[in-house]
């Protein structure tokens, strides 16, 4: 926790104005692809749509400025593993405290524009909590996986960003789970994009948000892929710490 206090002065996110471009830029995102998902779609998708851009961007760079964090902890790190015994995976779970605190304000900013919008508020929304839980496993998983990697190959910090924005073309962020499938690309895979460890994530989250109880095997994906992939990633990560202080 006191690392992550650290990282967060020195990226400023602890001032008002560090706060403050935390929920600016997912805004200014949000607003882009809202006009672009609007022309696309010629106007079509409801009065909700920003709202369901906005929510789903928000729980999406959250998992994967987590991942993005993560990679590079360890190499980061170097100095402080030459110098000090201590269990690496807390360089992980550093991070990930570290972007919930920047996920934090997003929440704020996502109440306001539900009550603008006037969007229903139902006991569903009580799943919230589940969906960032979810998240945050496949984020621990996927972030311990690609810091390990980081530590062998060093291209893989700089090849995440282009996988991360096909991640988010292959995710229900710009549309709802059930619009995408119906959609081209999942016309072309169906229900194989299911496999995708954020798919029903943010289908539990989107839906919570708009009173709807998503269907169960959502649940069950998101359960398999969280857990999964928290506890490979971890034991992986784990069996490799030894030789990270040979190779940084």
């Amino acid at each position: 926790m006191e690392l992550a206090r650290t990282n967060l002065r020195a990226s400023n996110t602890n001032t008002a104005l560090g706060q403050l471009w935390l929920v600016v830029n997912p805004l200014l995102l949000a607003g882009v692809y809202f006009l672009l998902v609007s022309v696309l779609r010629g106007g079509t998708g409801g009065d909700d749509v920003f709202p369901k851009i906005a929510a789903g961007l928000f729980l999406f760079f959250y998992a994967s400025g987590t991942i993005q964090s993560c990679a590079t902890s360890v190499t980061n790190a170097g100095s402080l593993i030459l110098n000090m015994n201590f269990p690496k995976m807390l360089l992980i779970f550093s991070n990930v405290y570290l972007n919930f605190r920047r996920f934090i304000p997003t929440l704020g900013v996502y109440l306001v524009i539900h009550i603008i919008w006037q969007l229903p508020w139902t006991w569903h929304m009580l799943l919230l909590p589940v969906a960032i839980l979810l998240a945050t496993l496949v984020s621990i998983g996927l972030g311990a996986i690609m810091a390990t990697s980081q530590v062998y190959f060093r291209d893989t910090a700089q090849f995440l960003p282009y996988f991360i924005r096909i991640w988010l073309y292959l995710s229900p962020v710009l549309y709802t789970a059930e619009e995408f499938l119906a959609g081209p690309i999942g016309a072309r895979v169906g229900e194989l994009i299911q496999v995708n460890p954020m798919f029903a994530v943010l289908g539990i989250w989107a839906d919570a948000l708009h009173g709807i109880l998503s269907p169960w095997h959502y649940f069950a994906i998101a359960v398999v892929w969280g857990l999964g992939l928290a506890i490979g990633g971890v034991l992986f990560f784990i069996s490799r710490e030894r030789e990270f202080a040979v190779r940084l």
